[in-house]
């Protein structure tokens, strides 16, 4: 049953642009052909961007134009929001952005698509729409596949070889091999993209359930090595990995083993997908943590690494330990449990015992505080260790 506020965005459209103006486009139309619950509700109008946000002022909805040069508005209600986007046709393409004009015409909005299962259309009471005449025999046998001369459609923006990658991995049930040549002939054109829309589709196909078999074509086809210029990827703890967890950064780390956990790799890393702080830094720790750690170790080797790393590094470095020796998905849940059990210690002491026992304050105050942490971790958190400091210390000061 379709939402309130999407039914009211509806009406406010075809209250000014008549019946049939606004109709559901791409991904949720395709994914209820193809028997999938339906994402984001984009919707395509015959309006233009000025007569769309004039429709939604007067039925006192709220909007954004989030892309109005390119024909989107996005109206808000309830803090929901949809996307609605005029029907365009392209003037000027450059293999990153186009320059595009606006049309009521549905087939030629069509017709600049990626691919066919992605350019149908469907109106509030669900008929769907098929300008091509393409989309839904391509949706219902799983085929993913340029709409048109896939040389044409890439050149007009390369980011959608990487598209055709993941919609093969979410949405196909093979390669089609025209598209696929294609992709392969024109991979240079992907150098040409910036980090921030690399990183964004990369993700995206590292989030499809079972991406292996695709990112291995990717690699043997040599476009990966656009994908990430000059980190070396492989397969080998990636399709372990992908059976361990969901975590698309966590994939990413076991795509890069083992060469592209090198030092040098991961110093060219972030500016290549323009990876944020947190995220690069996630992948930094686990790649230099996970030759030390052991995943049959006891529980007080983890709790002096997890004192040390924090349990969130600990965690990914034993993700990591686990993909690479082969372990199964049945045996990493005892593994996580054991991890999240452990229970980091406080380190007790204060400098202002050193000073009550005889240190003076300043440098060597500094410097005998970090040396009794390190003898309390490596004596696994015992009291004792901080006792027989204190006193070593009012034996030396005579206190």
């Amino acid at each position: 049953m379709l939402r309130l506020a999407v039914r009211q965005v509806f009406a406010a459209l075809e209250a000014r642009g008549g019946e049939g103006c606004v109709r559901f486009v791409g991904g949720c139309v395709r994914n209820v052909v193809m028997g999938r619950e339906p994402t984001d509700l984009d919707l395509s109008t015959q309006l233009t961007p000025d007569e769309t946000e004039a429709a939604l002022t007067a039925a006192h909805i709220r909007h954004v134009p989030t892309g109005k040069a390119f024909g989107t508005i996005s109206s808000i209600i309830d803090g929901e929001a949809f996307e609605i986007t005029s029907l365009r046709e392209d003037v000027e393409t450059d293999g990153r952005r186009a320059v595009v004009s606006f049309t009521t015409d549905w087939a030629k909005d069509a017709q600049r698509r990626d691919f066919y299962l992605n350019a149908l259309y469907a109106d509030i009471r669900g008929e769907v729409f098929d300008p091509t005449g393409n989309g839904l025999t391509d949706a219902h046998e799983g085929r993913v596949r340029f709409i048109g001369d896939a040389e044409t459609r890439i050149r007009e923006d390369y980011l959608r070889i990487l598209r055709f990658f993941r919609f093969t991995a979410s949405h196909g049930q093979a390669m089609d091999a025209e598209s696929f040549a294609a992709c392969t002939r024109l991979k240079s054109g992907i150098d040409t993209l910036s980090g921030e829309r690399i990183s964004q589709e990369l993700f995206k196909l590292l989030g499809v359930a079972d991406p292996v078999a695709i990112i291995e074509s990717m690699i043997d086809s040599g476009v990966m090595a656009h994908v990430l210029t000059g980190i070396a990827t492989t397969p080998i703890a990636l399709k372990v990995m992908c059976g361990l967890t969901e975590d698309v950064e966590l994939r990413l780390l076991g795509l890069l083993y083992p060469d592209g956990l090198s030092p040098s790799a991961l110093n060219r890393l972030p500016s290549r997908l323009r990876l944020s702080n947190r995220i690069a830094d996630r992948i930094r720790h686990a790649a230099r943590l996970w030759p030390e750690v052991d995943i049959e170790a006891d529980d007080a080797v983890w709790l002096r690494t997890a004192y040390r790393t924090g349990k969130a590094a600990l965690h990914d470095a034993l993700m990591l330990r686990a993909a690479v020796s082969g372990r199964s998905r049945t045996e990493w849940p005892e593994t996580e449990a054991r991890i999240e059990r452990l229970d980091l210690p406080v380190f007790p002491l204060k400098s202002a015992q050193l000073v009550a026992a005889g240190l003076p304050p300043g440098p060597q105050l500094g410097q005998a505080m970090k040396g009794i942490e390190a003898d309390w971790v490596a004596h696994d958190f015992s009291q004792n260790v901080i006792d027989a400091a204190i006193d070593e210390i009012r034996k030396r000061t005579k206190i």
